[in-house]
Formats: C-alpha cells, structure tokens, sequence
C-alpha cells in the first residue's frame, strides 16, 4: 500500500445548496411578513385587552365607587387622622363630580370650582344647586385642613360626610341613565 493512502485526512466540509437568488428573496420576505405579523397580532392583543379592561372597570358606577370609597374612608375619621380624612373625603368629592357631572374639579380651587359653577351656569350646576352651599363649606374644611393643617373635630368630620353622602345619592344615575 501507499503510505500517502493511509495518512489520515479531514473530512470535506459540506457543499452548500445553490439558491436562486429569487428563492432566497422570498425566503427573507416571508420573514419580515412573520416577523410584522406577530407584531400586529401582539398590538391588537394588547389593544384587545386594555380596551376590556377599561369596560370592566366602567361596570362600577360613579356614585357606588364614590360611596365605597367614603366607608373605606371613614377609618380615617378620628382626632388623628383627621387631616388626612379631609383630604382623602376632597379627592373622592372631586373624583366623583368629575365622573358623574363631567366638571373638571381635581385641577381647580374651590373657589375656582364654585366660581365656574356661578358664571357658567348649566344642567350640571342645576343639580349641584340644592347642595352648593353644604358642599362648598365642606370643601373648603378640607382646603383649611389640607393647606393649613387646621384639623377638624369629630363633629365636623361627620358634618363633612354627610354632606358628600348625600350630595351623592341625591345625584345618583337612575338605572335608566341620568336623573
């Protein structure tokens, strides 16, 4: 025998395919096309689901996550706390008029809130009407509290919640719409 035949040798490395260069431009497209199909596919998933998580969200009416909001609140309501009772019973007041009325409040004094209510007057000022002045003195506890640490006695809270409370179930929506 040769000894060049019994020398040891690699192995040959394996011959690639020929592509047709029109095959491999479609092979690269149909990859773009999955790539932006899964895109859109997790778009309108994420579109899907924020869209029925704001559905169910809405299923609570305004003036039940108001009046939740107020019991979970009155814990609050003691000589200690009493500070930050007012402000928690002025977030919940203001959420809920601009839910249920549609007034911008959360970004207004009370005095411009009242202000606006005064000059421009509408429907909405119309059924705030029979509680503007209960819910004004309200408001504007919770302002003395909030901005100058003025608590308010027992009493007062009281007052306070109850004027929300009714303000509340006094502007309800029916079960047919609005009143």
């Amino acid at each position: 025998m040769n000894p060049e035949h019994l020398q040891l040798r690699d192995i040959t490395p394996p011959i690639p395919p020929s592509v047709h260069p029109l095959v491999q431009m479609v092979q690269e497209q149909s990859t773009i096309l999955i790539v932006a199909s899964i895109i859109v596919l997790i778009v309108a998933a994420a579109f899907v689901f924020f869209r029925l998580g704001k559905k169910k969200g809405s299923l609570i009416s305004a003036h039940e996550k108001a009046l939740a909001d107020l019991f979970r609140a009155r814990s609050l309501m003691t000589p200690d706390s009493g500070l930050q009772y007012a402000d928690k019973l002025s977030d919940i007041l203001r959420q809920y008029i601009e839910k249920r009325l549609h007034i911008k409040t959360t970004q207004q004094t009370t005095k411009e809130f009242f202000t606006g209510l005064i000059e421009k007057p509408n429907q909405t000022a119309i059924l705030l009407e029979d509680h503007c002045e209960s819910l004004q003195e309200c408001l504007e506890k919770c302002d003395m509290a909030k901005f100058a640490c003025c608590v308010p006695d027992l009493n007062s809270m009281e007052k306070m919640e109850t004027s929300v409370h009714d303000f509340i179930e006094a502007t309800r929506e029916s079960k047919e719409g609005s009143k």
